[in-house]
């Protein structure tokens, strides 16, 4: 644990913060750095986000104008958002953060959706108001707390090769015991073993097991693998006499029935929600 201290001290940089010396432009950069207007602002978004989920079908032309109207009213107050922030910050300053970079293409796509909804037929233009929806990304820069989740969760896919290749093994382990165990029982168009749902060959397993991972009807393949009245298949081994005969001298087709098929769903289904 020290050492990982003693690491991230060294390889930590200090975090350059932008001050103006001009009298006028430290004004406005105290204003939009100042709490006050960081909660305007993300009251202006939350209020923009309940406007854009008050469409319904069949809405009077009225009322589309009105939710028109708001939307031009809360692109023009993010468009003085971004000059004030422009001016505050300079233009390197400004577009040298990413951040910054994503307000700016929202608000040019938010012109380019107000635009082409005028020139462009209104079921033509969907493509365009999803700038509408991306100001709710917006909220990402108003939180530090939200900003910290986002990067837990970005730095979380640095474990996700690793995972998934663990999740390979387990599928590659299991689809090779599978083929051994019940890669002899007939197909059944009657049964969950059928020509979609087998282990007859590598593939087919892992279809099988994909769709237990996800809880698909996993239980309906595993009763059909233990049932006794699952026969084999005469074509799965042409060295075993296919046939038998029971207790009374008849003729019947032996069973394939596995019980062992208990644990290898179960323990399979298990491990998959675990990982």
């Amino acid at each position: 644990m020290q050492r990982k201290c003693i690491e991230f001290a060294l390889k930590a940089k200090p975090v350059r913060r932008y001050i103006p010396q001009r009298r006028l432009q430290y004004k406005i950069w105290w204003f939009v750095t100042s709490t006050p207007f960081e909660y305007g602002i993300f009251l202006l978004i939350m209020l923009n986000t309940i406007a854009l989920a008050m469409k319904f079908e069949g809405q009077p032309e009225t009322y589309s104008s009105v939710l028109d109207y708001f939307n031009m009213l809360f692109t023009a107050i993010f468009t003085i958002e971004f000059i004030l922030k422009l001016v505050a910050f300079s233009f390197r300053n400004y577009f040298s953060d990413l951040w910054n970079v994503l307000d700016f293409v929202i608000v040019l796509g938010s012109y380019i959706d107000i635009i082409s909804s005028k020139i462009v037929q209104p079921s033509r233009s969907a493509s365009s108001r999803l700038f509408r929806a991306m100001r709710l990304v917006k909220l990402l820069n108003r939180g530090e707390h939200l900003r910290t989740l986002l990067w837990t969760f970005i730095k979380s896919f640095q474990a996700l090769p690793y995972v998934a290749l663990l999740i390979l093994m387990l599928f590659f382990i299991y689809a090779v015991i599978g083929m051994q165990m019940f890669g002899k029982i007939r197909l059944d168009a009657e049964t969950h073993i059928n020509r979609n749902n087998n282990f007859r060959t590598f593939f087919s397993a892992s279809l099988v097991l994909f769709r237990s991972a996800t809880g698909e009807a996993w239980q309906e393949i595993l009763l059909a693998c233990v049932n006794a009245e699952a026969k084999c298949d005469h074509h799965s081994d042409p060295y075993i006499e296919w046939k038998t005969h029971n207790h009374s001298g008849q003729t019947e087709e032996p069973s394939c029935q596995q019980l062992v098929g208990y644990p290898y769903f179960i323990s399979f289904y298990i491990i998959c929600s675990f990982l």
